[in-house]
């Protein structure tokens, strides 16, 4: 497992709240990670569909002894 920093183009702000734009994930890989956070979105019906655009994602952390991102993922047993 791995945990992404996912980033869409839009809903960033904190005014209402949350920023939706800006979630970490635990996933597998990146485009999981994208889909987690667009699926959550659209069910929530939540901001306008270029909103939801995805920006970037980042590895932030990965598990095992030497992850190639150079920094460690503990998850919880």
């Amino acid at each position: 497992m791995k945990l992404f920093k996912v980033v869409l183009k839009g809903m960033r702000s904190t005014a209402l709240g949350v920023a939706n734009g800006c979630a970490y994930v635990v996933a597998d890989g990146m485009d999981e990670a994208y889909q987690s956070v667009k699926k959550y979105l659209d069910e929530k019906d939540l901001g306008f569909f270029d909103e939801r655009e995805l920006d970037r994602v980042e590895l932030i952390a990965a598990e095992g002894d030497y992850p190639s991102c150079k920094i460690r993922l503990y998850l919880q047993d």
